[in-house]
């Protein structure tokens, strides 16, 4: 299992604030405060943006104060505060476990900053350490040392001490991964040497963290749960949920191979819960599969499904198939880019000679006669390649249909059938204590994961016909309330399983529809669904339903963690997959959304939405109403 890595940017601050996460938010809410009294100039409001991107301490807040930074900077024309943003904007993205989103950022910001002086310090402190993050995130050490490797070297020469120590344990970190536990020692014994001398502690409790897991791993447990307890004890006053969460797993892995089972809970269920309130997905990950072991040893196996359909959860939002060859994509997109533009300049100067030595023929040459050929020659070419243009971009397009294929049966298919697999795995142990009593549970749950499978499967060839223009819409006199009704009754159990209330209203008189079943049904299947992906435990899903000048109006409003503006100006957007994982980690590409918009004005109706970060959202879907 991957541990924490430390991250730089989490601790630029640390030396100023002893409680980091506290003293963050405090800054962050005087600097709105300051923003919103409007006396800022452009150049202030800029720098304003840039310091609530960076204590920010909620992942979504951070990305949208970091997407507000790109917009000033794109406004203002400034390079420096362009580069930032972008690496602010992939910094939340990979808090939030959206890996490829990250690294399409960070790899901007670092095209950006590459060759240019004034931004060394920021490539080598920020970006690459968040590039090289993002790669031991997703379990690719190869990578992750190569940016770590060139972190180092720059700030190697540098008089940046605090900065070179905390590389180090992060390259360290990457040999540990790959089992080159010496490299690592070396790297941790050198980062401690500078800690000590400026007295960073955080630092110094990560070095001592990270050298036990190298115990352990070479069989000394007593000495590694040592350690793991002192980095744990240094980093409480700190208020560093990160390390502590990690260490805390570790701890839980080691009195689980003592075979100390109540201890093993014990320090790992303090890890789940540090890591949920912190929003760490990794570290809920690997939480979630130690607590699914405990939990079968124990013989409690409602609470063993329950970890495993989690750690599944939280498996597939951080690292899939698809993520680990995007991010190795992005590598060589970077690098080629940066040689392209070497290339670049290198056919510039050439194009320039060219044009000298043709300037000379011309001169010596019949003018008028050339002047024929390079026109006639120039509308051949012209010709050419708009016919050469044309087939590339239907070549892309029909890429990009297969891409989108590909990812749908990769990506949205998992999570139920690895549920599945769990439950089943259960049936088989009940069948094999002669307990079929208990069984009767397990297949309604898996009823229900049969049922998202269906639901997935429905929406793949919705989605394939409707690209196809083959699919078919049938309009009829439908029965709106029979409609709604099966499909709360469909989802009941997941709202209940997620603990969120979900309910119908509407008046007593029928309300009938003129429209196709198929398609209406499954706009309002999509929404309850997204509704209640999106919506913390404790929450709500209203469906409701009223009529007004030939229209029905239903309305499908949740109390989750609401849509970004920018994010809700491109939701529909063909070319856009909005995809984000759900509030427990469920995963999703945003193919329902599209169906919804199609299919609504498929049906001659309309389709709003409202939503506000962190309070909720409200789709609002009109229909014609059927003919009395």
């Amino acid at each position: 299992m991957a541990s924490y890595k430390f991250s730089i940017f989490l601790l630029i601050f640390s030396f100023i604030s002893i409680d980091i996460s506290a003293q963050n938010q405090l800054k962050a809410d005087s600097i709105k405060q300051v923003i919103e009294q409007g006396i800022l100039s452009p150049s202030q409001e800029l720098e304003a943006y840039y310091w609530l991107s960076t204590f920010a301490s909620d992942a979504y807040e951070k990305l949208e104060y970091g997407e507000k930074l790109l917009v000033l900077a794109e406004k203002a024309n400034s390079l420096e505060y362009r580069i930032k943003a972008n690496c602010k904007i992939g910094i939340a993205h990979r808090f939030m476990g959206n890996l490829s989103r990250a690294l399409e950022y960070l790899f901007k910001s670092a095209e950006e900053a590459e060759g240019k002086e004034q931004f060394r310090d920021l490539l080598a402190e920020d970006i690459y350490g968040e590039i090289s993050t993002c790669y031991t995130q997703n379990g690719d050490s190869e990578n992750a040392l190569y940016y770590g490797v060139k972190t180092v070297n720059i700030l190697r020469k540098s008089n940046r001490r605090q900065y070179f120590a905390l590389s180090l344990i992060n390259i360290g970190y990457d040999h540990y991964l790959i089992g080159n536990y010496d490299s690592a020692m070396t790297y941790y014994d050198e980062s401690e040497t500078i800690l000590r001398k400026i007295d960073m502690q955080i630092g110094i409790a990560y070095v001592i963290g990270n050298r036990a897991l190298i115990y352990w791993k070479k069989g000394d447990r007593d000495l590694a749960k040592k350690g793991l307890f002192e980095a744990i004890e240094m980093l409480q006053p700190i208020g560093d949920d990160y390390g502590m969460a990690d260490y805390y797993n570790h701890l839980g892995k080691i009195f689980l191979e003592e075979k100390q089972e109540d201890e093993a809970f014990t320090y790992t269920l303090k890890g789940l819960e540090l890591a949920k309130n912190a929003g760490l997905k990794e570290q809920a990950r690997d939480a979630s599969q130690i607590l699914y072991r405990l939990s079968l040893k124990k013989n409690n196996l409602e609470d063993a499904i329950q970890y495993q359909t989690q750690y599944y959860a939280y498996k597939d939002s951080i690292q899939n198939l698809q993520t680990t060859q995007r991010l190795g994509d992005l590598r060589t997109e970077y690098e080629v880019g940066l040689k392209q533009k070497e290339v670049d300049y290198l056919v510039e100067q050439q194009k320039n000679t060219r044009i000298v030595i043709v300037t000379g023929a011309l001169l010596l040459a019949a003018f008028v006669f050339l002047i024929i050929i390079v026109f006639t020659s120039f509308r051949s070419k012209n010709r050419l390649s708009k016919q050469l243009e044309k087939q590339n971009d239907d070549l892309e397009q029909l890429n990009h249909t297969k891409d989108k294929y590909f990812s749908i049966i990769s990506h949205d298919l998992r999570e139920p059938v690895h549920t599945l697999g769990g439950l089943i795995t259960v049936c088989q142990m009940y069948l094999k204590d002669g307990d079929p009593k208990k069984i009767t549970g397990i297949v309604e749950q898996m009823g229900g994961s049969v049922q998202r499978l269906i639901m997935l499967l429905d929406n793949l060839l919705n989605w394939a016909m409707n690209q196809r223009g083959q699919f078919p819409y049938v309009p009829e006199k439908l029965d709106l309330n029979e409609i709604v009704n099966r499909i709360v009754d469909m989802y009941k159990d997941n709202a209940v399983a997620k603990d969120v209330k979900l309910k119908y209203t509407h008046s007593e008189e029928q309300i009938f529809l003129f429209g196709d079943k198929n398609t209406i049904s499954t706009i309002i299947r999509n929404l309850v669904h997204n509704g209640i992906k999106y919506t913390h435990m404790g929450g709500s899903v209203n469906i409701s339903a009223t009529q007004s000048n030939g229209y029905c109006q239903i309305e499908v409003s949740d109390t989750g963690v609401g849509i970004s503006q920018e994010r809700l100006s491109n939701l529909f957007n063909p070319e856009e997959l909005n995809t984000s994982v759900g509030t427990i980690g469920e995963t999703g590409l945003g193919l329902g959304l599209q169906l919804v918009n199609d299919f609504t004005h498929k049906n001659k109706g309309n389709l709003t939405v409202t939503s506000k970060l962190n309070e909720g959202t409200k789709f609002i879907v009109e229909l014609p109403l059927a003919g009395k």
